[in-house]
């Protein structure tokens, strides 16, 4: 609680100069850029008695292509009775036929030795002297 007094003032401080380096930017930043004089209207009677000009607040339509109409095939009924007739052929052909599972005999059998396996490993790594 002793120390919260100092630390408020210093970002107090902070706070107003970066406050007031921000005011410093902005009043050089207008003297930079000097505003134009806006321009004044004419007087009333310096102006010559013109009609005011109407401009069009509509714009061209573009025109939308007409939409395609989707043809649908007229398919004859002797036509859709012979592919169901064909499809469900093949669907009853993959059904009955039957499945063979195959039996892998193997004809290679290799004999495993230990003591051969253990000598020849003696052998072929030999420790150099």
């Amino acid at each position: 609680m002793e120390n919260f007094l100092p630390a408020l003032l210093i970002i107090g401080g902070v706070i107003y100069k970066i406050y007031s380096e921000y005011q410093k930017e902005q009043e050089k930043a207008r003297r930079r850029m000097p505003q134009a004089p806006l321009p004044t209207p004419p007087l009333p009677s310096e102006q010559p008695l013109q009609r005011p000009v109407i401009e069009p607040t509509m714009s061209i339509p573009i025109p939308v292509p007409p939409k395609k109409r989707q043809h649908t095939p007229v398919i004859p009924t002797e036509v859709k009775a012979t592919t169901s007739e064909m499809f469900a052929k093949k669907d009853d052909k993959k059904l009955l036929k039957e499945i063979t599972p195959k039996i892998e005999e193997r004809h290679d059998v290799v004999s495993f030795d230990l003591r051969e396996a253990v000598i020849n490993a003696a052998i072929l790594n030999r420790p150099y002297q």
